[in-house]
């Protein structure tokens, strides 16, 4: 009875957040189809380059703690999780804005973003309010409020595209698209505070828990110390998995100009855009309800193998039709002179599909704490995945084939983390059955 309920309790929210995924993706395409005829190829690639630096810097906004308020015991500890996020934030915001300060032109010239001069501190606000957010939404989680996240997605996705296009029509230029990245983490957290801020006092808020106390800075120690796996071991992974995916656009900038980031950024938005959410509310609850399974000492191999094999069925049809006809749907859906994205589309959906299909592994791998392996592995193939992009860009000065060969290292990369997980999970599922046994 109680299996029963679990499965459909756990359909009837996949549900929920698949919908509310879908709903946000045809909000942004149909957005798109406006979006691109008001800005170019230079401008959306000049807004490429600096949403890529936000996302490669964005583990670091608050060292990977908000991550780790479903693991919370008590409401005491979740509250402290939450205070050392808030601390951390900030700290890294004030060390970050001070920074730039000194050394903008530095930064500038290292991520190639020369371009945008001082929009660049439009960062360290981006990342501050993106902190913010994420304490927000994990800890919804953790109630498994998962409708109030969905609802404040989609009232997101109306507002920021059309502020996109209202005010493009107005200025078409990139400093329109980076000031509204900017700011839509804090439109999505208000909106969250709007419709969640009872459920969000009443877990935030347990008795004698005031900064002005000992007590106070004692219990942040203490659960720094029980969840240092986070900050250790999650935020680098989280770092070189960003460096995975945004580092092409830093490299393509520095190689071949604005104008061929352009195309690269459209075909990674419009691809990563129902991959990211889809992965997003798919590892969200997978997470929600292998780290309780975990908890109570159950085997997740089984919950592993369903979870990445109803993945890999779900996702050849979409990914296969962009590998198939990307360039035609391009130029059919943008005009003939975004075709050239589908070329980038297509090597793209190769790596994404295997991406997608990994999902499960990554929130797997934090459960089971195997952060420090995953480190490994990323800085193996982070390497190889960088070095296959200039290397090809530079030896064929061609941006396509260069794409290419970071998909197809990156793809590897996907396949053998999958396979560690999987591993590893089987393995303990025998350790759990040896123990039963005795």
């Amino acid at each position: 009875m109680l299996k029963a309920l679990f499965a459909k309790n756990l359909v009837r929210q996949l549900s929920l957040l698949i919908s509310g995924t879908v709903l946000c993706q045809l909000i942004n395409y149909a957005a798109m189809l406006v979006i691109l005829r008001l800005y170019g190829p230079a401008e959306f690639g000049q807004f490429g380059a600096f949403n890529a630096v936000l996302q490669l810097l964005l583990p670091l906004a608050a060292f990977s703690l908000p991550t780790a308020i479903p693991l919370a015991g008590s409401r005491v500890q979740s509250k402290a999780l939450v205070s050392l996020s808030l601390w951390l934030s900030l700290a890294f915001f004030t060390a970050f804005l001070l920074f730039l300060l000194l050394e903008q032109r530095y930064f500038l010239a290292v991520f190639s973003l020369e371009s945008i001069g001082n929009w660049v501190f439009l960062l360290p606000l981006a990342l501050l309010l993106s902190a913010r957010l994420q304490l927000v939404q994990q800890s919804l989680l953790k109630l498994q409020q998962f409708h109030l996240v969905v609802r404040a997605e989609v009232l997101q996705a109306a507002g920021i595209n059309l502020a996109r296009i209202l005010l493009g029509c107005w200025q078409n230029v990139a400093a329109v698209l980076m000031a509204i990245a900017a700011v839509a983490s804090g439109t999505n957290r208000w909106l969250l505070n709007r419709v969640a801020g009872a459920a969000l006092r009443a877990e935030w808020q347990p008795l004698n828990f005031q900064p002005g106390r000992a007590r106070y800075w004692l219990r942040l120690q203490r659960t720094l110390k029980q969840f240092r796996a986070f900050p250790l071991y999650q935020t680098p992974q989280l770092l070189l998995n960003g460096a995975a995916q945004n580092v092409p656009v830093l490299v393509l900038a520095s190689l071949f100009g604005p104008s061929t980031v352009g195309f690269y950024v459209l075909a990674k938005t419009l691809l990563e855009l129902p991959a990211m959410l889809l992965s997003r509310a798919i590892g969200d609850l997978f997470y929600s309800h292998v780290t309780r399974l975990y908890q109570q000492q159950g085997a997740l191999d089984t919950m592993l193998m369903k979870a990445t094999l109803s993945l890999a069925v779900l996702g050849l049809v979409p990914f296969g039709a962009v590998i198939l006809w990307g360039p035609a749907l391009f130029g059919w859906l943008f005009g003939a002179e975004w075709r050239q994205a589908g070329d980038y589309a297509r090597w793209m959906a190769l790596w994404l599909y295997f991406a997608f299909v990994n999902i499960p592994s990554v929130k797997a791998v934090m459960v089971l704490q195997l952060q420090h392996w995953a480190i490994v592995l990323n800085l193996l193939t982070l390497g190889l995945r960088i070095l296959a992009l200039y290397w090809v860009g530079v030896v064929t000065d061609n941006p396509v084939l260069a794409v290419a060969a970071f998909a197809l290292v990156s793809s590897a990369h996907c396949v053998i983390f999958t396979a560690l997980a999987l591993g590893v999970s089987a393995a303990r599922a025998r350790q759990l059955q040896g123990q039963l046994n005795r």
